[in-house]
């Protein structure tokens, strides 16, 4: 997905209550322009993934196309490492 598509996409999820954050990961070159590969969305806890993941969907396939998967799992740390204090990424 192209930078462009991508941050539509984000502008359009930010607009929604239930995330809290879109994670980019990316972008990646490829054939000389810059794409984005995956996006981690975090809800609100205490949210069903699969409610607001339908309705979703519609953004999904318009910005989308082409296809995409879905996985729904924790793919961010919960609370900051004690390596996290020590390299200054978190203050005190």
């Amino acid at each position: 997905m192209s930078t462009e598509k991508g941050e539509s996409l984000v502008s359009a999820l930010n607009g929604d209550d239930r995330v809290v954050e879109v994670l980019i990961h990316g972008p990646k070159y490829r054939d000389g322009k810059q794409i984005i590969g995956r996006f981690i969305i975090r809800l609100v806890p205490g949210t069903a993934p699969e409610v607001i993941l339908a309705s979703f969907k519609p953004t999904f396939e318009s910005t989308m196309p082409f296809g995409y998967d879905v996985r729904i799992g924790r793919f961010t740390k919960p609370k900051p490492t004690v390596k996290d204090y020590l390299s200054g990424r978190v203050s005190r």
